[in-house]
């Protein structure tokens, strides 16, 4: 019998500090800022690109993806 597994979402501002961290190591500091500036900058409908990047896919299916490219 397969059981549910309970997904944790994590603490925002914990998502935001990584994301920052992750950002800075890869394009160095310089460049992180410049990214940070043209991206916050910029008004976004986070709805829409929610509907562009997942569509109807619900948060089972967006789960199973993460799954599949993390092994």
């Amino acid at each position: 019998m397969k059981t549910a597994k309970t997904l944790i979402v994590p603490k925002t501002d914990e998502i935001r500090k990584e994301g920052i961290k992750v950002i800075v190591e890869r394009m160095g500091l310089a460049g992180a800022a410049f990214f940070l500036r043209e991206t916050m900058a910029q008004s976004v409908d986070y709805l829409e690109l929610k509907n562009q990047l997942f569509g109807n896919m619900t948060v089972a299916d967006i789960y199973q993806e993460i799954k599949k490219s993390s092994s």
